[in-house]
Parts: C-alpha cells; structure tokens; sequence
C-alpha cells in the first residue's frame, strides 16, 4: 500500500500523523518506507535524519524525495508539502489511497474544500484523520460533528488529542512509540493503524 498524507494547510499534524503511522506499521513487522517531499524536511528532522536511510526504527526506512523502488516495502507514506503543488500531484498520481490529516478549525473546513477539488481520482481518499483536537473548546464538538454530518464514511473514528509527548517525541528524533509507547499519544496512533487496515480492505467505491 502507497498511503498519501496531504494537506494543503501546515501546522496540522501531518508529518506527525505520517512518522507515527509509518512507525506503528514497521513496529507491527511490515517493512515500511517513509518518504519526505517536503522540502523543509520534516519528517527526516522528526526522526533526526538528514538523508535517506534505515532508521532506529526496525523495518522503516527513509527516503528524502520520491521513492525509486517503492513496490519493494509493504507500506509506503508519502509526506507530502503543505501546498497544492505538482509534487502533490505526483504523489496523488502514484499513491494507491491518501489520507487528509485535518485540525478540527473553521479554516480547514475550506481548506479541506480547495482540497477536494484539487483531487482528480477521489475513489483513492481514504479519509480524514482528526488530529490536534482539543475538546476543551466548545467549537472543536461543533466542527467535528459538522465533518462527521457531512463525511459519515470517510472521518475516521480514531481522533488525535492534543499530546505533549508527541511534540517531545519529534524534539528527541523519535516516534512516538519509541519516546513513550505508554503515553495516551502512542496508544491513538496504533488505534488509527489498525482503522486504517480496516478501511483500506472494503474496496474504493
């Protein structure tokens, strides 16, 4: 599977969603591949990497830029820039399905619009995955009951929570299971991992 994260918006937890993720697959033993298309170089830096390579993490390996041989892991995560660019596009072209890590604010509900009108094959979407959700404030229930109304099949059950250990995790150059796997953090993120396979076994429609 090549899974796509883009957003066009930064700041809303995509490099993280992406590092944890490919981290949760290669941690379950699927020899995994996390490619970085950002040209600040994100995901490398929140592994503390600065080229291509294996990493600390048993079974993931990184790729700064396009990967050449991508059908050779089991999964691949695209990282991609936080911008409709044509390397989005490419990215888009060559994944298999792409998930749109979303913050749960006014904003990215047009956001998420220009989004979805950028895609051209929106049989590959996957979802949205809420992340750096606070449910202290009052208008975080509100967009989320608005995107649950209005996506009932594609938001993803499992919500990402305001976690501290997860900026500290990417500040140490390690996921989040490898910073503290028993932080509430790391517990979401092997949940979302096991709703993504779930999801990515009922055809595209």
């Amino acid at each position: 599977m090549i899974l796509a994260l883009i957003n066009n918006k930064g700041g809303v937890g995509k490099t993280t969603t992406a590092v944890n993720l490919a981290a949760a697959y290669a941690r379950a033993g699927a020899k995994t591949l996390l490619a970085d298309l950002d040209a600040q170089g994100s995901a490398c830096l929140h592994l503390g990497r600065r080229d291509s390579g294996p990493t600390h993490i048993p079974n993931l390996d990184l790729c700064c830029g396009f990967p050449e041989d991508a059908r050779a892991y089991q999964h691949v995560f695209l990282d991609c820039p936080p911008a409709l660019s044509p390397l989005t596009s490419q990215a888009l072209e060559l994944c298999d399905r792409f998930l749109v890590p979303l913050q749960p604010q006014y904003l990215a509900m047009e956001g998420l619009a220009n989004l979805l009108r950028f895609v051209q094959n929106p049989s590959r979407w996957l979802g949205i995955v809420l992340t750096m959700v606070d449910n202290r404030a009052r208008v975080t229930h509100e967009i989320i009951a608005l995107l649950r109304q209005r996506f009932p099949e594609k938001v993803f059950q499992t919500e990402i929570k305001n976690n501290i250990r997860l900026s500290e995790a990417a500040s140490f150059g390690q996921s989040i299971f490898e910073y503290d796997a028993r932080c509430p953090g790391a517990k979401l993120y092997a949940q979302l991992k096991e709703e993504v396979d779930q999801k990515c076994r009922v055809p595209a429609v």
